[in-house]
């Protein structure tokens, strides 16, 4: 039974998972090319710019919202993905 739900070895939950992963992965280097300037020099404190490798929500252009909405899809179905093998895969 367990063989039937594996594609050669991996638990199928992983494959959207992994797909998921490669979009944001992709998203993150896309999002600095949709910064938009005028809301950068409208900050005060440059330190909350980048507290992580993602530029910050507030300061990316319409596209660049549109490519954040789906940077947080793609983790959400990573995170997902890996829940769900080990809710279905656990002993």
């Amino acid at each position: 039974m367990l063989a039937a739900l594996t594609i050669q070895g991996i638990p199928w939950p992983l494959i959207p998972g992994l797909i998921g992963f490669a979009i944001a992965f992709v998203v993150q280097f896309r999002l600095k090319n949709h910064i938009d300037r005028d809301k950068v020099l409208a900050i005060q404190d440059m330190a909350e710019l980048y507290p992580n490798s993602v530029p910050p929500q507030k300061i990316l252009t319409e596209r660049g919202q549109e490519l954040y909405r789906w940077f947080k899809i793609g983790i959400g179905v990573f995170f997902a993905g890996i829940l769900l093998t080990m809710i279905l895969y656990a002993r």
